[in-house]
Parts: C-alpha cells; structure tokens; sequence
C-alpha cells in the first residue's frame, strides 16, 4: 500500500509539472494549428515544396518548412540545378541516379563499390567530386557526394559535409537558417 505522504507528494510533483509545461504544450498546439490552417495542404502523394527567401545577400538564407515537413532547397550543381532534401542525418551529399546523370556525370561507368549503412538499410554507392555546388551567396567546391545506382533512391540528400563547411546552420520557427 502506498502511503499518504508519498502519494501527496505524487500529486503535488504531477500538478506541478502539467501547471508548468501545460501552457507551452498549448501554445505550441496553438502555433501548429495556425500554421496548418494557413498553409496549403498537399493532395495525395504530391510533393509541397517552400520557397527559399533570401533576406540579405551577406546574411543568411531562410528556408521554410514545406507542407511534408522537410527542408527542400534547389542549388546549382557543377551549373545544373538540382532540387535536394536537407538532411542532417546524412553524412555527405547523396545525388539520385537521376540527377547524377543531369549534372553530366555518366552513372554507368561509375563503380559503386562503397557501402553505406542507411535508414533504409545497406546500399553500395559510387563516390565522386562535385567541382561546385551553390545556393544564393552560399558558393562551395570540391564537395564528396555519393550516387545511388538506379531506382535505389529518387531525391537527392543536401548532407553534412555540405552544412558542416557553412559558418553555421539551424532552425528557428520552422524555418532551416544557413549562414554562408
């Protein structure tokens, strides 16, 4: 049997803790439901991607939320655009076949031979170098990415080797800030 007291101070930590994060709880609730109803919402399957705002040229790039939750953002690769999916649980740059192929590599002749351990289980890549890669002010070369050989993965992945040579990176709101 529990005794009185313990139970009393149960309660009084219990009350405490709902009195403290109760209304955060709320107000994040609030803010979420705002957002939900002033954004679009996707039909379907159909990818919802946000437009990057650039607020000052020698400043930071903010990129908001898109509707399916991720961070997208177009940057030039070795001059072709490409669009990639921020992800920070990516180690490097990882191209799709597909946009391998656009940027004008040759993803045939490439040997894919290192394997990588994923969130979606093992996969062997083939290793290049991307001469330049560029976002607004954000102007980088000679970046490692990896290619996927055919029909492994459809959208390519912005990774932290990418993020990791910026001054800094984070979200505010909702919104990924990249600092050049």
């Amino acid at each position: 049997m529990i005794s009185p007291l313990k139970l009393l101070l149960f309660a009084l930590f219990t009350a405490a803790v709902v009195a403290y994060f109760g209304e955060k709880f709320i107000d994040v609730t609030r803010r979420i439901e705002h957002q939900q109803a002033e954004s679009p919402q996707p039909s379907g399957d159909d990818l919802v991607y946000a437009d990057v705002k650039m607020t000052n040229p020698a400043r930071s790039i903010r990129v908001p939320m898109a509707a399916d939750g991720h961070f997208w953002v177009t940057l030039t690769v070795n001059g072709t655009p490409v669009r990639f999916v921020v992800d920070t649980g990516a180690s490097h740059v990882s191209l799709s076949h597909q946009d391998a192929a656009a940027i004008g590599l040759d993803p045939a002749g490439l040997r894919y031979n290192r394997l990588f351990r994923t969130a979606n289980g093992d996969a062997r890549k083939a290793m290049v170098l991307l001469s330049r890669m560029s976002l607004e002010s954000i102007q980088m070369s000679d970046v490692r990415a990896s290619v996927s050989p055919p029909d492994r993965m459809t959208v390519s992945l912005l990774g932290m080797n990418f993020l990791n040579r910026l001054s800094g990176f984070g979200v505010e709101d909702g919104v990924l800030v990249l600092k050049p």
